[in-house]
């Protein structure tokens, strides 16, 4: 079942003059409009990797993510649904963190007629007191998630152009402790983003400093 959140963004997407769950190819997409079909992903992107492949052999995709730039969380009765709580998380996301799914979607990448567009947002997520949740959270379970406001949005035509999200104040020639440094990012993460656009041939591999990673050339566009 799609969250709240996944169908304000069909609809989004689809605007006054598209079409939501259009059955295309065996397949149903999120969202038509113009020609487009706009596919909003908010967990892995191997689960729908298939999918992707088989639009974009006739059609132009455009991959959408959610990215939470500020997250409310709020605790809901599990009986009645009333919401008992609601605080703001602490935690900022950052839009590098796509590259958390990005590594195993190279390929995928790669792919003609298919885009990438991330597109920031406020979200509340809706926690249950359970106890059939994970441990981390003290058995809470999520129960949905709802879109609160959209902040921006950032489209890749071509997986080239996602070295724009590489760090500023980067040389010529880096390597992956180079990433980490200048971006705040953790070493998974920054390793991660090497890995991944190099490729996609957004950057490339011209030898080795350390073992911290690999030392690289940025690849304009």
């Amino acid at each position: 079942m799609p969250s709240a959140l996944h169908q304000d963004l069909q609809r989004f997407y689809a605007g006054a003059d598209g079409q939501v769950e259009v059955e295309m190819d065996g397949y149903f997409a999120d969202a038509v409009r113009g020609g487009v079909i706009y596919e909003v992903q908010t967990g892995s992107f191997t689960a729908i990797r298939d999918k992707l492949h088989a639009l974009a052999g006739e059609h132009p995709v455009v991959l959408v993510y959610p990215l939470p730039r500020f997250k409310y969380i709020a605790h809901i009765d599990p009986d009645t649904g009333e919401e008992l709580s609601c605080r703001r998380s602490p935690k900022r996301w950052r839009s590098v963190e796509v590259f958390d799914e990005l590594v195993h979607a190279t390929r995928l990448l790669a792919r003609e007629n298919i885009a990438l567009e991330l597109i920031v947002v406020v979200e509340r997520e809706l926690r249950c007191d359970d106890g059939e949740g994970s441990w981390r959270r003290g058995g809470t379970s999520i129960v949905g998630h709802q879109l609160m406001a959209i902040l921006d949005r950032h489209r890749f035509e071509r997986p080239t152009e996602l070295a724009r999200l590489l760090p500023e104040g980067l040389p010529e020639e880096f390597t992956v402790a180079d990433i980490r440094e200048c971006g705040g990012i953790r070493r998974r993460l920054a390793g991660r983003m090497a890995y991944t656009l190099r490729e996609v041939g957004a950057i490339r591999q011209v030898g080795r400093r350390d073992l911290q990673g690999a030392r690289s050339d940025r690849v304009r566009p």
